[in-house]
């Protein structure tokens, strides 16, 4: 038979692995340590989960001998599948508490997500911690701001847009955006020369595609409240924005910041007349 340590091992460490897997602050750190590592902090969550199920499984057997209850599981799992002609309490126990420890780690994690939005804690996760790809945290603040990212890249390109898509994983190799503006940097100076007005032009194809709907709806014969609330949430115009997304390798960012343009004016008017100080200076 085999040792009872290599069985609560295995409890341990695969009980353990789900949980931390399961959960959305533990998941990344946990997918990005190896070995060793893994093994211990698996393991170590398993054991305190085993210790929570061995007090459920003694309570369970308080009330079962209170209410002259004689069903127990791991023993008929021993003797009936496995078919153990004799087996010893303390293995009835362990399987008991294993079993116990098992079903925790499954559905606990489960229960918890009926009530929250697991991807959701997982992106939000992702983004704020520090060991994530590079500009990460920045992608976070723009989510959290509605603010639009300004990307200069490797070959002096420039992309003002939103975040539209991230791969929330270890190794992310690129981010998707929706474009307001593109251009480049002049070689001399670095100064951003706007080249593609993606917001103006975008609009212009989604008024175009809001005029068509529009007769569309006034075909139908709608009162004025169902034929606006309908434009309103018609996919039709969203899907002008989609047609026009940028997909940015990491690897090809050299540096980015949020880029507030309702202030950009301000800056534009602020830099020519410091330009203007100087050259009077």
């Amino acid at each position: 038979m085999i040792k009872p340590t290599i069985l609560l091992l295995l409890v341990f460490g695969v009980s353990g692995y789900s949980l931390l897997n399961h959960y959305h602050k533990t998941h990344f750190p946990l997918h990005r340590s190896n070995g060793y590592h893994t093994f211990f902090k698996s393991t170590s969550v398993g054991l305190f989960a085993f210790l929570i199920s061995a007090f459920i499984f003694l309570l369970i057997s308080e009330v079962a001998t209170l209410c002259d209850i004689n069903v127990d599981l791991g023993h008929w799992f021993l003797t009936e599948v496995l078919l153990f002609s004799h087996v010893e309490k303390h293995w009835v126990a362990i399987v008991d508490i294993s079993t116990i420890t098992f079903f925790m780690s499954i559905v606990l994690p489960w229960l918890i997500y009926k009530l929250f939005d697991r991807e959701h804690l997982l992106e939000d996760e992702f983004l704020k911690d520090a060991d994530s790809p590079e500009f990460s945290r920045l992608f976070h603040r723009s989510n959290k701001t509605g603010l639009p990212i300004l990307f200069t890249m490797s070959d002096r390109k420039v992309y003002i847009g939103y975040i539209y898509e991230i791969q929330a994983k270890i190794q992310s190799n690129d981010i998707y955006i929706l474009p307001v503006m593109a251009g480049y940097r002049d070689k001399d100076n670095l100064k951003f020369i706007e080249v593609t007005p993606y917001e103006s032009v975008i609009k212009n194809i989604e008024n175009e595609k809001k005029l068509e709907l529009l007769d569309n709806l006034n075909s139908l014969a709608l009162d004025e409240v169902s034929r606006d609330k309908l434009l309103e949430y018609s996919s039709v115009l969203y899907e002008a924005w989609d047609k026009f997304l940028v997909a940015l390798p990491l690897r090809e960012i050299t540096y980015a910041h949020l880029h507030d343009l309702s202030h950009e004016q301000n800056f534009k008017l602020g830099e020519e007349a410091l330009r203007s100080s100087v050259k009077t200076q």
